[in-house]
């Protein structure tokens, strides 16, 4: 198949899925479908901006998003192994309320005072390492862990050690080919499966698991042509 065809069946399929997973309903007195609603809109937005970039050749912004995507799908696969030990742990880590007392208690230290803000009350350091939780989910998890993880996580965070390809490209203004387009966003497209797969289980009668598996089975096929 040739490349330019695949790019096209991916930004078909991308447009598939947002329909699929767009318009959920939940009730905000259930933590987990909460979040698992705000994984779904989080992955459909950063899927729609990776196409936006990737359409102005941006390929390097391109890839810092879809890190952002594997890390989202890591985080809610590894939940939903365990929802009742590990959201707690996840909650409280964020400091997420969870109680009347809780959230009393929250409005208090916001009221008292008015300089606090994100930076007092999101934790500094994360819950979990990626790499711990790509190790319980599974060999295909940690295969992404070790070889797309650490080669987007240079433009991600190593900002004037950017080398080699992408060094030269950015300074040279080049274009990205078609192949490294398509690339990036089967990528995303399958990672955002991966949160959807977990969304269907959730909310079984608005996002049907038989339609995610076959999405899923079609962007493993693109995949599978760009080698």
């Amino acid at each position: 198949m040739a490349v330019d065809n695949i790019l096209q069946k991916a930004i078909a399929l991308k447009d598939s899925i947002l329909q699929v997973t767009s318009g959920i309903d939940v009730t905000i007195d259930n933590y987990w479908p909460m979040r698992v609603c705000v994984g779904i809109y989080q992955g459909n937005e950063r899927l729609d901006s990776i196409l936006m970039l990737l359409k102005k050749s941006d390929l390097e912004s391109a890839n810092i998003l879809t890190r952002s995507l594997f890390e989202l799908a890591v985080n809610l696969a590894y939940i939903d192994k365990d929802v009742s030990k590990r959201l707690p742990e996840y909650l409280k880590h964020g400091k997420v309320p969870t109680t009347k007392e809780e959230v009393e208690k929250l409005q208090e230290e916001l009221g008292k005072d008015k300089q606090l803000d994100a930076w007092n009350i999101v934790p500094k350091r994360i819950w979990k390492s990626i790499r711990r939780m790509c190790c319980d989910l599974g060999k295909d998890w940690i295969n992404e862990y070790e070889i797309f993880y650490p080669y987007v996580s240079v433009p991600t965070h190593a900002g004037a050690f950017t080398l080699g390809d992408n060094y030269k490209r950015l300074l040279e203004r080049q274009t990205p080919s078609d192949l490294e387009k398509a690339t990036v966003l089967v990528t995303a497209l399958d990672f955002h499966l991966r949160v959807a797969e977990v969304a269907a289980g959730v909310f079984p009668l608005q996002i049907k698991s038989e339609t995610v598996k076959k999405m899923r089975s079609e962007c493993q096929g693109l995949g599978k042509s760009l080698v």
